[in-house]
């Protein structure tokens, strides 16, 4: 149940913020605004989630969720590009094709964030402490160094 308050709120502090996104999108359409379906896809694929996971755990256990899942996302992505549709869950995919990427990371990374702190157990979050940070430091740094002596 957090899951789907913590994607909700972040759905719509993404609508907020990524209002001038959806605006670009839609700058050759005419006609009345739109921008008020864009809450239709987020919620839509909760829905979708919601269902995968039930039927996943009830009939076939032995299937990853996050595999089903993008697969079904791919579907849905190459079934509305072939297809020449214009309702509304047409509609507010194509917005969300436009959504700026550095505003979908600003905007839902910190929301998952808490939510996987928040269910951390905290056993598991003391053995491993160092380990990560002896990892994790040092491997960003490099990565950091390798980018850098790629874009110069």
């Amino acid at each position: 149940m957090l899951d789907l308050a913590v994607v909700g709120a972040c759905v719509s502090m993404a609508l907020i913020a990524s209002a001038s996104g959806a605006e670009h999108a839609l700058e050759h359409e005419e006609g009345p605004d739109i921008n008020h379906i864009a809450i239709l896809y987020p919620w839509f694929t909760a829905a979708m989630g919601v269902v995968c996971y039930f039927l996943l755990s009830r009939y076939c256990p032995a299937l990853p969720y996050t595999f089903v899942m993008f697969l079904v996302g791919t579907l849905m992505g190459i079934g509305f590009s072939l297809s020449d549709r214009q309702d509304q869950l047409a509609q507010t995919i194509y917005q969300w094709d436009w959504i700026d990427g550095e505003v979908l990371l600003l905007v839902f990374l910190p929301g998952l964030l808490f939510k996987d702190a928040l269910s951390l157990d905290d056993y598991l979050f003391q053995t491993s402490f160092w380990q990560c940070l002896t990892f994790a430091f040092p491997i960003s740094l490099a990565g950091i160094a390798l980018t850098a002596c790629v874009a110069r």
